[in-house]
């Protein structure tokens, strides 16, 4: 019998294998030289594609090759450039990003959150077509053979992991609640253009006793944060606040650092670090940031107090690989996620590791919760690792953690990528729960004679993780189909309905849709319907639940990035849902 340790190996060799069956055409056919005459193209949906900046006939030869692939190339047709072969494949812009940092050539990510980066060879208002290096289909299918011959030599012992969770691979919704949450979009004040991403802090910021909403700086914008005041009546208007410096967008957290009652502002900064600014109340900010790093890219940043002396603290998380994390020697003993200690009363600060290094873990989504019940604060986080499971992590000691993910998927799925989370107290009045969203992919190179195809090869869904018990357990929620790759990107909790019990909110990007899950206290959900809360179409990356009106009902604010990554199109903005209170029965019936 396999040990748990090389069934896991295994786990990410046929991981690898579908990577690389899965970049293969069906079928490909090598590009000529021959110039006859062609019919005329086509319209093609976007407009005419064209490079991301002018160039002239020599520079896109020296860019494509000596076979030009045209305005609308073939998937499946290959060409030959740099001595090696590729395709092209088109990427809807709602999910690619491109990157443009002044050098040729420009390079983005097919699929916005996933953290893999391919050469841009043209876009157009709707479309980005990226380059796929292509590796030689007689190799990617003798892998794929070579995974496949493998499997069929375990011992039925050692495939019980995939028959057991091949159950998970199925659509599960939970029973109706019957109810209705109503809401108001209250956003009169809030920009309507922008790019306004990853995640939004509320906080009474100037002590008027409204809550207010804080943004971190545009991606490609300004540089400089902004606070909109709240009125309490879903009015905002923009503060002339003061700030000592620039920064890159990323995330932003709210807290008084110094305890001198008027509250100061952490940042998670792309490409950067973790900085924080101390406010007067007035609109004036200096920089606190001495300790923190500068060699950390994150894009996410939590408050908790991580050594229990009644100060808060700053947890963040690495975004992922980067330049930084090939070239600066100071992040050799950096973790990927990294708590920062306050000290001299939020103008030091001393940065220790959560997990041991060398955990793959990075992502834009980290909360923190009480899951064993002692004094410390614990954490679950996001991962863009396929099939990493290192997670989540559980206080064993002041200043000291311990994964509690297993390497059978048990605590926490395998086969898949983790993204929004939250934490909660859904089934115990005593410890907290932790709430995860995945995208999951069966092997395609797994025998299916061996063990079947479950009935849905791509889903997506929320998983419960339950504390009460001597060991953490896992308990699914909610899944779907998920063609698309797209897990729920943002997510919340909150007393939606005023039962006096926890619910969660969350997104579904391909549907464009708010999902409230009601808790009854005791682990379970059933959905209620949405009434008033309609998605725009440009991505969305965190779903920000909280009262900012005072009726003592949670409200939702969600930032939207702009639908393109052009300069000129920025068309993102900002939105206030107010909770008007639950309705029994369902929608239609509600209307």
């Amino acid at each position: 019998m396999l040990s748990k340790k090389t069934l896991f190996v295994w786990l990410l060799i046929l991981a690898v294998a579908q990577a690389a069956f899965a970049q293969a055409p069906a079928s490909t056919t090598t590009a000529t030289t021959d110039t006859a005459a062609a019919p005329a193209t086509p319209a093609i949906d976007g407009g005419t594609p064209t490079y991301l900046r002018p160039e002239t006939p020599e520079q896109r030869a020296a860019r494509v090759g000596p076979v030009d692939p045209g305005p609308n190339p073939d998937s499946k047709q290959t060409f030959y450039r740099y001595g090696k072969r590729y395709h092209i494949e088109k990427y809807d812009n709602v999910r690619s990003r491109v990157v443009m940092t002044g050098g040729d050539p420009g390079w983005g990510r097919p699929v916005g959150w996933a953290n893999i980066y391919r050469e841009v060879y043209q876009k157009n208002d709707k479309f980005t077509w990226f380059w796929f290096e292509e590796h030689d289909a007689a190799q990617t299918e003798e892998v794929r053979q070579q995974a496949v011959e493998a499997t069929s030599k375990w011992p039925e012992e050692s495939l019980k992991y995939f028959r057991s969770t091949r159950a998970e691979f199925s659509p599960l919704t939970p029973p109706s609640a019957d109810k209705t949450i109503n809401f108001n979009d209250s956003s009169d004040g809030l920009p309507k253009s922008g790019s306004w991403r990853n995640s939004l802090a509320v906080a009474d910021m100037n002590g008027d006793g409204y809550a207010d909403i804080i943004a971190p700086p545009e991606r490609s914008g300004a540089n400089i944060p902004v606070v909109f005041l709240g009125d309490g009546k879903g009015h905002w208007k923009m503060w002339e606040a003061k700030w000592p410096k620039g920064l890159n967008y990323g995330s932003v957290a709210a807290a008084d650092f110094n305890k001198d009652g008027k509250m100061d502002l952490a940042f998670g900064v792309h490409l950067d670090g973790v900085h924080v600014f101390l406010g007067d109340g007035k609109g004036n900010f200096t920089n606190a940031s001495e300790g923190l790093p500068r060699d950390f890219p994150t894009r996410r940043v939590i408050v908790t107090d991580v050594d229990h002396d009644g100060a808060p603290d700053l947890v963040a998380i690495s975004e992922g690989p980067s330049a930084i994390n090939e070239t600066n020697p100071g992040k050799a003993d950096y973790a990927r996620i990294r708590a920062y200690l306050n000290r001299k009363k939020g103008t030091s600060w001393v940065g220790i590791n959560v997990p041991e290094r060398g955990r793959q873990v990075a992502g834009d989504w980290l909360s923190s919760g009480d899951f064993n019940g002692d004094a410390y604060p614990d954490f679950i986080a996001s991962n863009i690792y396929y099939n990493g499971p290192d997670i989540l992590y559980v206080s064993s000691g002041k200043e000291k953690w311990t994964s509690a993910a297993d390497d059978l998927g048990r605590v926490i799925p395998l086969l898949a990528y983790h993204r929004a989370n939250t934490t909660g107290k859904f089934s115990s009045k005593k410890r907290d729960d932790a709430l995860i969203s995945y995208y999951r992919q069966w092997p395609i190179a797994l025998d299916p004679k061996i063990v079947p195809k479950p009935p849905t090869e791509d889903i997506a869904g929320i998983d419960r993780i339950d504390f009460s018990g001597k060991e953490p357990k896992r308990v699914s929620v909610m899944r779907w189909s998920s063609p698309a790759h797209n897990p729920a990107s943002g997510m919340g909790s909150g007393d939606f309905d005023g039962d006096g019990n926890l619910d969660v909110a969350f997104t579904i990007f391909e549907t464009r849709e708010i999902v409230i899950l009601l808790g009854d206290g005791k682990g379970n959900f059933k959905k209620a319907e949405v009434s008033g809360v309609k998605l725009d179409p440009n991505p969305f990356y965190d779903l920000r639940v909280a009262d900012v009106n005072g009726d003592g009902r949670p409200d939702l604010i969600i930032g939207y990035e702009a639908g393109s990554t052009t300069i000129t199109q920025r068309d993102g903005s900002i939105h206030v849902y107010l909770n008007q209170g639950s309705t029994q029965g369902a929608l239609a019936a509600a209307k």
